[in-house]
């Protein structure tokens, strides 16, 4: 027994050091400058034989590769932007107004150019004083004109440029530049055949605001909106200026055709009870200027407008009945489709549209006389399908939250891939990695990620098998976190987590929350929220429940859904119950706030630009744009459904200011004076009252800053002080001095 203490010692103290040694550091507030990530922007050229992406950090700002599909090229752009594919060439600018063109293993360089667009080798380049037109096939080049330029349309052989507010066409052909106009601006777009530009006019000058106002209940709007501008189709074969929206019109649709679709400038916000103008859709053929009135809706507004590809048919959502609405245009026959969401895709032709309905996609015949038929059945397997590209469907497992995608194969739906991690799905924030298809051959180029691991990019051609193409891992190099998916909401630990500790818990919320199960987030300053991986990396358990909004009591049913999760969480012995938070910021601000008034369960809770008096917040109006905020509270996310003089007990039941009497709970504000979402007044309204009943709080406002955090030392700023406070009192760490009394 006593030999073997001498040995036991050592090995013990071995054994600490090199759990020790292998122990990786916690996220810092200083990580996510240094944090790689992966940009939602990337590209692949058309035969598919090369992609493009951009990944970096903060410190090292964005780095533009170029790589082959075969792995034998991999060439890196540190700060290249602006990238395009054309032939054998790769082009792409730098800071300092260069455009580099890579082509055979090397790299030349234009000086001063601050704008550039390519089509089929003929290269058009914007200098500070010239416009140049380049013909990468013979290496000749022509300036265009001498003198600065604002707006660049090109197409073929065909330019088009606005010099101080004159548009200019050019046609390489018959080397001559014609003036169009003489009061013009953007945007331009030729029209798909080449016959036709698009532009705006410039708008007359407004008069300098009154001193003295009048507010009338009989104005349709509230504030004055900035008027619409006039868009003109100017035909090329004579120059002749045809406007497409008349005076109270603006555009809804275009995109090259023929056909332009227009739709009457609305109080959109008020419509629901503001009928001064009615939602009507209107056709505008652009070669003969005719207008024609498709539809109208007292009710509702028209959404959706569209022009199928072979311009046969006009489509829109019509709320009042659900269905998508189609107007044949040679007959000038309406019909009513499907109940759906939205068209997804039509078929070559316009012979048939794909409509998404909630979980599943309809193929559809526009002229009615084939029945729909259902191709996808995901209601009957708690499937949701979206139609990405033709033959491919997304999919979304509602249970288990598997992302993958589906083929058609002889009319009959098969699964090519099911998976535990995020692929794509066409719903924010679920959605910032759109797949690519090469235009030429069935090579796609897409992402995917976990909660535990970054997001990268991968090649396939039949969505089975999939090539890396991508490896980035900074969360390697982390005690990161692992993520569960239970009853009441997403749980996250600690990478290092350990069942027989005890761990302070923050609940953080907003709404829905289940389907972001594989979302990865990354390490970021705070912009009122609170950023999950830099305090679970820093020992906290973070729960985010599953909220749903009852109409007319949002406070009770989203407080409800927070403390079901935080009894479901305390069952568990490695929580300390004495030590639970909560944070939100704007509708989770306000469920904080309503929490806190209702319930003395948690130790420190803080809220970023919430909710509290529903009675004075229901008859404000936005700092920034001026309009009510009425339809927030009877119809948008507050979800009352009435108005107060209608219901004002249910008004006073979901304010939280009117319970200020019963906050114990310790209490971190945020706000700043140029909030346009939720006014400053709000905060400041439960800060004084909670002063004045000299109950625990803190408010912190930043000048000029809004909503949310825009600048890096105020989210900096924030960031600390909401960590010492949680630390403070989910920790027991010492008070920081600007909570102490002055």
């Amino acid at each position: 027994m006593l030999t073997a203490k001498p040995i036991s010692i050592p090995l013990l103290l071995c054994c600490c050091h090199l759990m020790t040694w292998a122990q990786k550091p916690v996220v810092t507030n200083d990580s996510y400058r240094t944090w790689t990530r992966l940009s939602s922007t990337y590209g692949i050229r058309d035969d598919g034989r090369y992609i493009w992406y951009q990944y970096g950090s903060p410190a090292t700002g964005d780095i533009l590769v170029l790589h082959s599909r075969d792995n034998k090229l991999q060439r890196e752009f540190p700060r290249g932007f602006n990238p395009a594919f054309s032939d054998d060439r790769f082009l792409f600018q730098l800071p300092g107004d260069t455009l580099a063109i890579f082509s055979s293993d090397s790299v030349s360089y234009l000086p001063d150019v601050s704008y550039y667009t390519i089509e089929q080798q003929q290269l058009i380049l914007q200098k500070p004083n010239a416009l140049i037109w380049m013909d990468l096939n013979t290496g000749r080049s022509k300036t265009i004109h001498e003198g600065p330029v604002s707006q660049i349309t090109f197409k073929g052989q065909q330019l088009a440029f606005i010099t101080d507010r004159t548009l200019r066409y050019y046609q390489r052909d018959v080397d001559t530049i014609r003036i169009l106009h003489d009061s013009c601006t953007g945007p331009l777009q030729f029209s798909r055949d080449g016959k036709r530009i698009t532009c705006q006019l410039l708008p007359a000058k407004l008069p300098p605001p009154e001193q003295i106002r009048v507010w009338n209940y009989q104005d349709n709007y509230l504030q004055t909106p900035q008027p619409i501008p006039t868009t003109v189709v100017i035909r090329l074969e004579d120059a002749q200026a045809l406007p497409v929206n008349t005076p109270g019109t603006q555009i809804a649709y275009q995109n090259g055709g023929r056909y332009i679709i227009t739709q009457n400038s609305l109080n959109y916000q008020e419509y629901y009870w503001n009928k001064a103008v009615i939602s009507t859709l209107y056709l505008v053929d652009t070669q003969t200027g005719e207008r024609k009135t498709i539809a109208a809706n007292k009710e509702n507004l028209l959404v959706q407008p569209a022009i199928s590809p072979g311009e046969k048919f006009m489509t829109w959502l019509d709320p009042s009945s659900h269905y998508i609405r189609c107007y044949e245009i040679a007959t000038g026959y309406t019909r009513d489709l499907l109940k759906g969401i939205e068209v997804a895709q039509w078929t070559a032709g316009d012979s048939a549209l794909f409509i998404h309905t909630a979980n599943d996609i309809w193929q559809v015949d526009p002229t009615g006389r084939k029945p729909a038929v259902n191709i996808t059945g995901g209601k009957q397997g708690h499937t949701i399908f979206r139609l990405l590209f033709p033959g491919i469907f997304a999919a979304f497992d509602t249970k288990t939250k598997e992302n993958g995608f589906w083929r058609c194969y002889n009319n009959s739906l098969a699964p090519c891939t099911m998976d535990d991690c995020l692929y794509y799905w066409p719903q924010y924030p679920l959605d910032q990695y759109k797949p690519l298809k090469a235009k030429d051959t069935t090579v796609y180029l897409l992402q995917h990620m976990r909660a535990t691991a970054a997001p990268n990019l991968l090649l396939t051609d039949d969505f089975i098998r999939f090539t890396p193409v991508t490896n980035i891992r900074p969360e390697a190099d982390y005690n990161w976190l692992t993520v569960e998916l239970t009853k009441e909401g997403l749980l996250y630990k600690p990478a290092n987590f350990d069942p027989q500790q005890k761990y302070p818990v923050i609940f953080h919320y907003y709404e829905r929350s289940k389907d972001y199960l594989h979302r990865y987030l990354p390490p970021a300053l705070s912009e009122g929220n609170l950023n999950v991986p830099s305090y679970v990396s820093n020992g906290y358990i973070v729960f985010i429940p599953d909220i749903r909004t009852k109409k007319r009591h949002p406070g009770k049913s989203t407080a409800k859904a927070v403390l079901r999760a935080a009894k479901y969480l305390s069952a568990h012995p490695w929580v300390d119950r004495q030590k639970m938070g909560l944070q939100g910021h704007s509708f989770g601000g306000y469920i904080t706030n309503y929490i806190i008034t209702h319930s003395d369960l948690f130790a420190a809770a803080q809220a970023s630009a919430g909710p509290v008096n529903f009675f004075s917040g229901y008859g404000a109006i936005r700092k920034i744009t001026g309009t009510a905020m009425q339809q927030l509270y009877e119809q948008g996310q507050n979800n009352m459904g009435v108005t107060p003089w209608d219901r004002p007990g249910l008004y006073l039941k979901n304010s939280p200011v009117i319970r200020a009497n019963k906050v114990h709970t310790p209490l971190l504000l945020m706000h700043n004076d140029n909030d346009n979402a939720v006014p400053f007044a709000q905060g400041m309204e439960l800060f004084t009252a909670l002063r004045r009943l000299q109950r625990p709080v803190w408010l912190i406002q930043y000048r000029n800053e809004g909503h949310q955090l825009f600048r890096d030392p105020q989210k900096l700023d924030f960031t600390v002080r909401q960590q010492q406070f949680f630390d403070h009192y989910l920790k027991g760490k010492p008070a920081p001095d600007w909570m102490k009394a002055h």
